[in-house]
This record gives structure tokens, sequence and C-alpha cells, in this order.
């Protein structure tokens, strides 16, 4: 049986894997979204697999549209055990997230044929200036 492999990352290296500045890591502890898993010699900070687990997600969250202070409400309710309440939260989020998308999509759409119509107007008035 093999025992379990340990991993500690300082935080430049946890700052390459998960493709994020040390500033960026430092922000998110601040904001309590991160937690150095141990202190080293001269008090460094220490990571494991599961913050660079957690920096993805984060990461992945961002890029669907949350804020940060969304994911901040989503880590404090995973931080408190209560998985379920944070997949809830998660899926209200997205939906809402979703809406604003499709408006959004539909406004830039409107857009789009305002822009056709308007130039379809300027060749219209060019040709008949001719």
């Amino acid at each position: 049986m093999k025992p379990a492999e340990t991993h500690a990352f300082d935080i430049s290296e946890l700052a390459r894997r998960a493709a994020v500045s040390s500033r960026t890591i430092r922000y998110y502890e601040e904001l309590g979204l991160l937690h150095p898993a141990a202190r080293g010699g001269g008090g460094r900070r220490l990571y494991d697999l599961e913050a660079l687990e957690r920096l993805q997600f984060i990461s992945r969250l961002k890029t669907l549209g949350l804020t940060l202070d969304e994911i901040g409400a989503l880590a404090r309710a995973f931080d408190a055990g209560s998985t379920p309440a944070m997949l809830d939260e998660l899926e209200r989020l997205l939906d809402a997230h979703i809406e604003e998308v499709t408006d959004r999509v539909r406004q830039l759409e409107q857009l789009g044929r305002q822009l056709r119509e308007y130039r379809q107007r300027i060749r219209a008035r060019r040709q008949g200036g001719k």
C-alpha cells in the first residue's frame, strides 16, 4: 500500500500551477477565498492541492461572469461545511447570469440590426446622390 502523497507549494509554485500571480493569491486570501494549508520556515505560506483546485474553481467561476463577492459567498458556504447550500446558491447565481447573458445577447442582436439598417441607409443615400 502506497502512502498518501502530500503536496506543499509555496506561493510562487501555486501561482505558476494555477496561472495566476502571487499578488492575486494574496488578494484572494485577504478576501477569505483561499487559505494557506500551513506555514513553513520564516512564516512562508504553504498550499496544498485543495488550494490549487480552489484557485482553478475560482478562475472557472470568474470566466462564467461571477463576481468575487459572489464567489466569496459560495466559499463561505463551502467552508462552513454546507456543500448542498453552496451548490444551491451556485445554481441560483448561474441562473441569474444566464438570464443576464440572454438579455445582453438580445440587446446586441438588436444593435446589430440597427447598425445594418443604418449602413443600408448610408449606401442607399450614396447611390441616390451619384
